[in-house]
């Protein structure tokens, strides 16, 4: 009986396989004039796994010059610059995505947004990520990274002056490196 159940313990270990979970999420709004977050939050669904929603109302219309500045860092002792670090017109990329780090990016986020057609963005239009789930499987065969702690910076700027940013860390173990 000892023997089965340690079998199906390390059955059951192995088959976890990988674990990623979001640890911190902060959504900051510099110009009040340009919207409102309604909401920024990780929702915990159980001990290993928890959601990202972020809804972002719109209070002028957003033709073109949105530049999104991407940042990607991993913790060692302290916050290090890691791999990327790059500056895209999000206007023209969601008009022709011939940047391949962001449209991988955005093609893993795209199932979990509204954020579907080209500029313009009209006042009074809603952004919403709603329970953005992070599945390392996937997230691995597109970025191969070792077990750790990653943080992503994304900063908006609208005519050169930074409006909005929004800084999130995940937690990776990755039990098969083990």
């Amino acid at each position: 009986m000892n023997k089965v159940l340690i079998l199906l313990l390390w059955i059951g270990l192995f088959s976890l396989g990988a674990e990623a979970k979001f640890k911190t999420l902060n959504c900051e709004l510099y110009d009040k004039d340009v919207g409102i977050i309604r909401m920024c939050k990780i929702k915990a669904v159980s001990r290993t796994k928890n959601l990202v929603n972020i809804i972002f109302d719109l209070f002028q219309t957003v033709k073109s010059g949105v530049m999104l500045q991407v940042q990607y860092f991993k913790r060692v002792n302290g916050w290090r610059p890691f791999l990327y670090n790059f500056t895209v017109d999000a206007c023209k990329f969601l008009k022709k995505p011939n940047n391949l780090i962001v449209r991988l990016a955005y093609e893993y986020l795209k199932p979990f947004t509204n954020l579907n057609h080209t500029c313009p963005y009209k006042a009074g239009s809603t952004i919403i990520i709603k329970n953005f789930d992070l599945d390392v499987d996937q997230f691995r065969s597109r970025y191969p990274i070792d077990n750790g702690e990653y943080a992503l910076h994304v900063s908006l700027y609208y005519d050169n002056i930074l409006k909005a940013s929004v800084k999130g860390s995940i937690y990776h173990f990755n039990y098969k490196d083990q």
